[in-house]
């Protein structure tokens, strides 16, 4: 059989898996359907998390066998994955399983979606066994919780190189909690980390909370926002 290569908009000929862990979260967003969280879900089991993690890595492996671009990312999302008291133990194994058996027959990243919500010691274990994190900003949050999660945007900002674990920031912004969302951005820039500011929805529907309707003045803030960044791009 001849070799192919699959394509993908994003990261060019990369083989993705994306890795559903559960319902459970720690928040309770709005925007975010029944069917993507909840708080009384169980945990996956750890026995589970590796009997999968063993098919998931030998299937890749299997396809690889025909591509010529011998490249995977495996990226984890929920709920919140962090959660589950399962997920670190789960990640140091499918990271080892990976060394010990496929390493030498194709590259494989592993990345994590999270919503920050967590406390120092588990970030550093999810900086020692994840290469990228991206951390969205929720502001239907305790506000313990929220600045948690600032605290370890600065963490994983300032002390991701050392394990070699980039960041992404998505700071969803929340019609009704406008200001906060600015306030981020503003916080993130004094940090000097990037961020992208996002709408929460794309199709605005007044009778659902999917799709958030945003004023004439919250609109104008986002045209500003990306034309000032555009012109940021030009000039580098």
């Amino acid at each position: 059989m001849a070799s192919f290569d699959t394509v993908d908009l994003l990261d060019g000929n990369v083989f993705q898996v994306t890795w559903d862990t559960g319902r459970r979260c720690n928040y309770d967003c709005s925007y975010c359907p029944a069917h993507r969280h909840d708080n009384f879900s169980p945990h996956a089991t750890l026995d589970d998390l590796i009997k999968n993690a063993d098919f998931t890595l030998e299937y890749i492996n299997l396809y690889m066998t025909y591509r010529s671009y011998k490249r995977a990312s495996i990226s984890f999302t929920g709920g919140e994955p962090t959660v589950n008291p399962a997920f670190i133990p789960f990640a140091k194994y499918i990271k080892q399983a990976y060394k010990d058996k496929y390493k030498d027959k194709y590259e494989c990243s592993f990345a994590l979606t999270s919503n920050g919500a967590m406390g120092e010691k588990m970030a550093n274990q999810v900086m020692e066994n994840f290469d990228h994190i991206t951390i969205s900003y929720h502001a239907e949050a305790d506000i313990k919780l929220k600045q948690q999660v600032r605290d370890r945007m600065v963490q994983f900002a300032t002390k991701g190189s050392e394990h070699k674990c980039t960041l992404s920031i998505n700071v969803m912004f929340h019609a009704a909690y406008f200001n906060e969302c600015i306030d981020v951005c503003d916080f993130l820039d004094s940090k000097n980390i990037k961020y992208v500011p996002r709408i929460i929805g794309e199709e605005p529907d007044s009778k659902s909370n999917f799709a958030h309707m945003y004023t004439a003045e919250q609109t104008q803030w986002f045209k500003d926002y990306w034309a000032n960044n555009t012109k940021k791009v030009q000039m580098a």
